[in-house]
């Protein structure tokens, strides 16, 4: 995170004058602490009496916050018999401010805020046994857990939502002033993490959208005296089923809300509809400036000629509905809908009847008849993304439709001839999985007419530049922000980071930069923890430094979710390369993966790196350790 809090024992001697503080201390029953809001997250500095606290950017501070606004050494901060707290600036050059008025030195009483710079601290109290977490996240650690529950919520057939929460009005309120309304609703397996200075995010395990909306509306309700709440509610699996789109769908939907409607989701279901006609939007437009994205798109354009089914193959957040929109609208069908559809979204009792329709009284529920994708889109392109999910009796509905090109509606044998473009897509190895029988062979050959493989954006190193400006502009319009630039040390960060999310990891981290960045440009502070880390100490080890982020894991926590789900990752590929003899290739198709995924996750995980080349691994051996062989992985 930036910051280190020092740690004082309960047994360091007390200062003259300390035992009687501490005596009147213990007779109310409440210590003043200080809680240090910042932007990667929050600290909460316990006083002591007659102890300095010195707040700073750097050592010797007892408290250190990596923010350009500080000095080295900003603020103390000291307990005082009156149970009031003295603030001395030390010669800061951005000032010390109590209650809004900048001071040398000031007494500051319990509730009073105090501003060093950027940075917004409350002085608060409370009681010996209560803990010194204040339950609020950084953004990095909301974020990787989010990952975790996501993975897991996916797995097992579970849910998973996430609220992003701001207070409404002209001129922004800090979290500080509210969040405890937040707090007050949740449940205790919930989860808050600071978004920016004037938002956080709140992940919600466990909760369809329709629990989720529920909570949110709860927060939003109006407190007197208090802002109106505005809340942004996107859920997994309705909404998307990637920790990265799920952020994406938040921050979207809290940029739609206003005060006359404080709650606000994104469209739910599992399809959406494309552009009928007309041109993309921005953020559809594709950025071409890299020898392979041009090799895609012109591909793309031949293709656009033809009508025959396309499978589009490359990581998650490559742009493969990009892609996909590419080819609808440079067809002759571009006046026709398109029609997205996320097969990891459908539940699976409900496959057969989003694709393909229902007639009424066909099930439970079914009031009225319902047109399926396929008559949706008739005359233009249905878009099955992720489509290595659908389930087997689902692939041979879907087969029976590209060979006849008939749909029979849920409850009924009529067919209905149907006249679309089928664009599929998928970050899965679909040969390995038909030779493992979880995906039909008929159906992969009716598939992969034409296959496109969708490079990651750390093989697209030129377009990370381009991309960024573009999502900084569409963060502009959407926060009402100014920002100009990135700062050229902020944009090398980009250029090295491995951007395993791709570009809409890449977008994310440009949309929350805007929403923080002070002046009018971007600059390497600004950017996520774990894009710093990789400039501080290089790609193999940012991954740790990301779970390892500055909170604690619980005590038993067991190292973490993460840390057991990494350690299973690297066990299943080792004994993968094992079996195959250590053929990378037939190691992927075992693991139902690309080989450029296996490659990458072998470097990540230094599995080469720490030993696991060797027929025998050492014992010692884990996938989180330091130390080993510098070599890589045979590609």
């Amino acid at each position: 995170m930036g910051s280190r809090a020092a740690q004082i024992t309960e047994t360091m001697p007390l200062p003259p004058g300390g035992r009687e503080v501490g005596a009147a201390m213990r007779q109310t029953r409440k210590w003043p602490t200080l809680l240090v809001y910042h932007r990667d997250g929050t600290e909460l500095v316990e006083l002591r009496p007659g102890v300095r606290q010195v707040i700073g950017r750097t050592s010797p501070s007892d408290v250190q916050i990596d923010d350009d606004s500080l000095s080295r050494q900003h603020a103390c901060f000291t307990l005082l018999e009156s149970g009031g707290v003295r603030v001395e600036d030390l010669g800061s050059l951005n000032g010390t401010w109590v209650q809004g008025e900048r001071v040398t030195e000031g007494v500051a009483r319990i509730g009073d805020e105090v501003m060093l710079g950027r940075v917004i601290i409350t002085i608060g109290e409370r009681a010996p046994e209560a803990s010194l977490l204040p339950g609020l996240l950084s953004y990095e650690r909301l974020r990787s857990t989010l990952e975790d529950e996501v993975v897991r919520a996916r797995f097992l057939g579970r849910n998973a939502a996430i609220l992003m929460v701001q207070a409404g009005g002209r001129e922004s309120v800090h979290v500080s002033r509210w969040l405890s309304r937040v707090q007050a609703e949740l449940r205790p397996i919930d989860k808050v993490g600071v978004y920016s200075l004037d938002a956080v995010a709140v992940l919600l395990p466990e909760a369809t959208l329709g629990v989720a909306c529920d909570i949110a509306q709860k927060i939003s309700e109006p407190k007197e005296g208090g802002p109106t709440l505005l809340v942004g509610v996107a859920a997994s699996p309705e909404i998307a089923t990637s920790a990265e789109k799920l952020l994406e769908a938040c921050r979207a939907a809290l940029q739609r809300a206003a005060p006359g409607r404080p709650v606000q989701s994104m469209p739910g279901g599992p399809w959406t509809w494309g552009s009928p006609s007309g041109q993309p939007n921005a953020i559809e437009q594709p950025v071409v400036e890299s020898a392979a994205m041009r090799q895609v798109f012109m591909t793309v354009a031949r293709l656009a000629r033809s009508s025959i089914p396309v499978l589009l193959q490359g990581e998650t957040g490559t742009g493969k509905e990009v892609i996909a929109r590419a080819l609808h609208e440079q067809s002759a069908r571009h006046a026709r809908p398109m029609v997205c559809v996320n097969c990891g979204a459908i539940p699976q009792q409900l496959v057969e009847s989003t694709l393909f329709g229902y007639e009424r009284g066909a099930f439970t529920g079914a009031v009225q008849q319902q047109k399926g994708i396929f008559e949706a889109a008739e005359g233009g392109s249905v878009f099955l993304d992720e489509v290595g999910e659908l389930p087997l009796a689902a692939q041979a509905a879907l087969l029976r439709v590209l060979e006849t090109r008939r749909v029979a509606r849920v409850g009924s044998t009529k067919e209905i001839d149907v006249d679309v473009r089928l664009i599929a897509a998928t970050h899965r190895d679909l040969e390995a999985m038909a030779a493992s029988g979880s995906f039909r062979l008929d159906l992969l050959f009716r598939l992969n007419t034409m296959t496109l493989d969708i490079p990651p954006l750390r093989e697209r190193v030129e377009e990370i530049e381009p991309l960024a400006m573009r999502f900084l502009q569409l963060a502009n319009q959407a926060n009402e922000r100014r920002i100009q630039r990135i700062q050229p040390d902020a944009l090398a960060l980009l250029r090295s980071y491995p951007w395993s999310g791709n570009v809409r990891e890449l977008r994310n981290a440009i949309e929350r930069a805007v929403v923080i960045a002070e002046g009018d440009s971007i600059s390497v502070h600004d950017l996520p923890e774990r894009v710093r880390a990789q400039g501080r100490i290089g790609s193999h080890a940012a991954k740790e430094v990301l779970v390892a982020s500055a909170e604690p894991a619980p005590a038993n926590d067991a190292g973490g979710l993460r840390a057991r789900m990494q350690s299973y990752e690297a066990q299943a590929i080792v004994e993968a390369l094992r079996a195959s003899q250590w053929n990378q290739t037939e190691a992927a198709r075992k693991l139902e993966m690309p080989l450029r995924t296996l490659v990458h996750r072998m470097k990540v995980l230094g599995i080469k790196k720490l030993g696991f080349g060797t027929a025998e691994p050492p014992s010692q051996s884990h996938p989180s350790d330091e130390g080993g062989s510098d070599d890589e992985p045979d590609e």
